[in-house]
């Protein structure tokens, strides 16, 4: 410890900054993570999300959402009532459907399908 002072409450390790000082850290820059760790990451997140916000954050994050694995489950269940008015849902889930490129396994649209979208479904 370094003693600038003789009161010990104002004592100091070394290396520590000064009151005032910025300490400095090192940036993390989230395109230096493994695409796979990527993915599983952005797969955490609902269709919703991935697009209308995620998928403009960069070229890396863009592709990852554009890859068909991505879309092999499809929830648009939990969007809410706010969300839902500003967007044309069915629209969304169908550009969802595509990029699944018939991988779909599984999906959910409990509160806006309709028989039109159901059918797009069947022949995608």
């Amino acid at each position: 410890m370094t003693r600038s002072t003789t009161n010990p409450l104002l004592w100091r390790p070394k290396g520590l900054p000064h009151c005032g000082q910025e300490h400095k850290t090192a940036a993390r820059n989230w395109l230096d993570l493994p695409r796979d760790l990527t993915l599983m990451i952005i797969s955490r997140l609902d269709t919703f999300q991935i697009l209308t916000s995620v998928q403009r954050v960069c070229r890396l994050w863009r592709s990852i959402c554009m890859d068909p694995l991505m879309w092999r489950t499809i929830n648009m269940c939990d969007i809410g009532i706010d969300n839902s008015a500003d967007f044309d849902l069915e629209k969304m889930c169908m550009n969802a459907i595509d990029r699944s490129c018939g991988l779909l396994e599984d999906i959910s649209i409990e509160y806006f399908g309709s028989d039109d979208l159901l059918k797009y479904i069947i022949d995608s």
